[in-house]
């Protein structure tokens, strides 16, 4: 008759079954707290800012949105609110924190920026300032309006989800574009000073018909005193032919007699 012998006496086992259910008992706890620390939310305090609240019609200005005391922030959307009567997104793709990939979708009249980590990066995580989007604007038209983040979706390394709406607005000014002053049309004095009329003095061919003085003897310019000596030669000349004439018609007249 054969006896069987058990490797640990019945006390020793009642012992061994105690001190594992101590031990699962003090494990539990920690296994079930495990799950919840992972599972945290994202945490993030949004602020905006624009880099000039008053900006002129055709310019351009950037809306920024800053993240304050971030923590495990892997990816997000923002959602901002504008005025298209107003102004527009210029288009420009916006930027968001190096190591991710950042994009935008344009509504109606809202802009969705879209940021991501890529691959096994760990989650955003700041103690001071940080950009999470700077996305560009170009002013339309005049008038007074806001700049709005209205929606905001946060997703941790875990997938944990944190939304909010109507986080921030800042007020924007927008003043119309200057008008261009018209250009002055000429005057006539002006077209006269522009093109004036050749003078009598400056006229080519008054200068070049103004002859040499006549040099008398001895290489000296004849003058008007001159000119008269020759006058009164020919007036006595004239004289004489006329003397003779009239000594001509009495000297037939007596031959006749």
């Amino acid at each position: 008759m054969s006896a069987h012998i058990s490797a640990f006496p019945p006390r020793a086992t009642r012992r061994l079954g105690v001190a594992l259910t101590a031990a699962l008992a003090l494990l539990g706890p920690v296994v079930a707290a495990a799950p919840a620390a992972h599972a945290a939310p994202p945490t993030a305090a949004l602020a905006l800012s624009l880099s000039s609240a008053e900006v002129t019609a055709g310019d351009t200005f950037v809306a920024t949105i800053i993240g304050l005391g971030v923590s495990d922030l892997y990816s997000y959307d923002l959602e901002i609110a504008f005025d298209p009567a107003l102004f527009v997104p210029t288009g420009d793709e916006p930027t968001g924190p190096a190591g991710g990939f950042t994009s935008a979708m344009t509504d109606a009249d809202t802009v969705t920026v879209s940021h991501t980590r890529l691959g096994t990066s760990p989650g955003l995580e700041s103690t001071g300032d940080l950009t999470l989007a700077s996305v560009p604007f170009r002013a339309v038209a005049a008038g007074s309006s806001a700049v709005g983040v209205t929606s905001v979706r946060l997703v941790s390394s875990g997938g944990d989800v944190t939304t909010a709406v109507t986080v921030a607005s800042v007020p924007l000014v927008l003043a119309a574009a200057p008008t261009p002053s018209p250009t002055p049309s000429p005057s006539a004095s002006a077209s006269a000073t522009t093109s004036p009329s050749p003078s009598a003095s400056a006229s080519p061919s008054t200068t070049s018909s103004a002859a040499p003085a006549a040099s008398g003897p001895g290489g000296l310019a004849v003058t008007g005193i001159d000119t008269a000596a020759w006058l009164i030669s020919g007036a006595l000349g004239v004289s004489l032919v006329a003397a003779g004439a009239l000594f001509v018609l009495r000297r037939r007249q007596g031959v006749r007699e």
